[in-house]
Parts: C-alpha cells; structure tokens; sequence
C-alpha cells in the first residue's frame, strides 16, 4: 500500500467510525499540533475519544468526505520518514469546505507506518480543528 493509499484508507475507517482501525497505526504519547498549539495524547483510548470528537465536529460542520494529495516525503535517519499531505475537506453537495496541510512523522512497520506525530498547517476555514477540546483556547 502506498502512503496515499494508507491515508486515503485511514479517512475513510475514521469517517466511517472504525477508531480501533486508525488509532492501531499510531505511537502514544502522540503530540499533535495545530498552528502553534500543541497537544500531547498520552494513550490510544485517549486518541479515540479524539477522533470520536473529530469526527463530530465535522460532521457538525457539514464535512462528509475528504481527499488527499501527498506534497512531499521525506527521509529522516535511518528509518524515520515524513509525509505531508494537502487533505480537501468536501460537504453533502461534494464541494470542497476546507482544507489544510498535515505532516505525519512515521516509521515503516510491515505493510503500514507507525505515526508518531501530526503537524497541521495551512488551514483553511472554516476547517474545524480549532473546535475540538484539546485545541480550544480560553
């Protein structure tokens, strides 16, 4: 599977509400940031109560499917590899609503990658990122 295939499937498992299947390919503590906020996910339960919260908040936004591109990937050492991608966001009517860019740091594990950390940039509204809890400020 290629890294737009794997992350393709991997939106497509989280919208359709299999956590267990997404939260597998990641390594806690997880830090995800977004602008210039950082979170730090210290458990796979943790993380799928996130993505359970994620995957609200864009419904709540009108969000009901998503696309990707891959922009780059990067080496890194001996086994680390970052992968960014240009993620489209699309409602009902299948317009694009948002957008936004994501780094994935990852190591190769079998036929996937283990995700180490996320890095949102580039957001475009009205991307909802800066709903969920662990972002919200105030």
């Amino acid at each position: 599977m290629g890294y737009i295939s794997f992350f393709k499937y991997m939106a497509n498992r989280h919208l359709d509400g299999h956590d267990a299947l997404v939260s597998r390919n990641f390594v806690f503590p997880l830090p995800i940031f977004v602008k210039d906020r950082v979170s730090v996910i210290k458990t796979e339960e943790a993380f799928r109560v996130l993505l359970a919260e994620y995957r609200s908040t864009l419904e709540l936004a009108g969000i009901v499917r998503t696309d990707a591109r891959q922009v780059s990937a990067h080496r890194h050492q001996a086994d680390g590899i970052s992968i960014s991608l240009e993620k489209q966001f699309y409602d009902i009517n299948d317009n694009a609503c948002a957008s936004c860019e994501v780094t994935y740091y990852a190591t190769p594990a079998d036929d996937r990658l283990k995700l180490h950390m996320v890095e949102y940039t580039d957001i475009k509204a009205p991307m909802p990122l800066d709903q969920m809890s662990i972002f919200r400020t105030g």
